[in-house]
């Protein structure tokens, strides 16, 4: 057979060699400690959240709707994962089902989520490094997996949204209060001020600390039992 005749059937070979074929790339990730609630197409569930960033402290976390075959979610856990991606022939994928296929190739990094530290409640013992009385001092709940907090600064109810959150950095969007005037406005007056300024945070043991972006500690709590 001459080369001009068998160049057009190996032509063909190789094209139904290929056809059916997909299509293999690897990313990596990062998978944050908790889930959220999302909306995956068959109603309402909980989604890994995912990010590309190189370090999970400036990571952005976007809902990931499909599962990662091989995978396995630890909650308070943040891993570093190399995932592989598969390009399915959509003819015999389901309209409400992902056209990609995850596999886990290696999990390179894990570590406990050290946010997790501070997820509890907690009682205001100083307002700015000043010890305040026991009596309706203020309170806070710090709810991590769900990025909120919510409490009383003495008088009046709040709540509000956790806007970022890293190992020592806490950011929080406007928080809403109820309106009722106590006969001494002084300490809620204090705490909103110093809930305000809050951007960086530590906490030793049983004792949070709040501080400015001064480094000035701006309110000190105790946890609860």
């Amino acid at each position: 057979m001459t080369l001009l005749k068998t160049f057009p059937i190996l032509i063909l070979s190789i094209m139904l060699s290929s056809c059916g074929t997909s299509k293999n790339v690897t990313s990596i990730y990062w998978v944050n400690s908790t889930k959220t609630d999302c909306d995956a197409g068959a109603g309402k569930t909980t989604c890994l959240q995912v990010s590309k960033a190189d370090n999970y402290e400036n990571a952005e976390w976007s809902n990931f709707y499909t599962t990662i075959n091989g995978f396995n979610f630890e909650p308070g856990y943040l891993q570093k994962i190399e995932v592989s991606k598969t390009a399915l022939d959509t003819k015999n994928t389901p309209a409400d089902a992902s056209s990609i296929k995850y596999e886990l190739v290696k999990v390179l990094e894990k570590k406990q989520d050290p946010k997790l530290a501070i997820h509890d409640i907690w009682i205001t013992t100083h307002i700015n490094a000043e010890e305040i009385e026991k009596t309706n001092a203020p309170s806070l709940e710090i709810n991590t997996t769900e990025m909120r907090v919510l409490g009383t600064n003495g008088c009046n109810n709040y709540s509000g949204q956790i806007k970022n959150i890293t190992s020592n950095t806490i950011a929080f969007s406007a928080i809403a209060s109820t309106r009722k005037m106590c006969m001494d406005m002084a300490i809620p007056d204090r705490f909103d001020k110093a809930m305000n300024s809050i951007s960086i945070y530590k906490k030793e043991g049983i004792t949070l600390f709040f501080y400015n972006a001064n480094g000035n500690e701006v309110l000190r709590f105790k946890k609860v039992d």
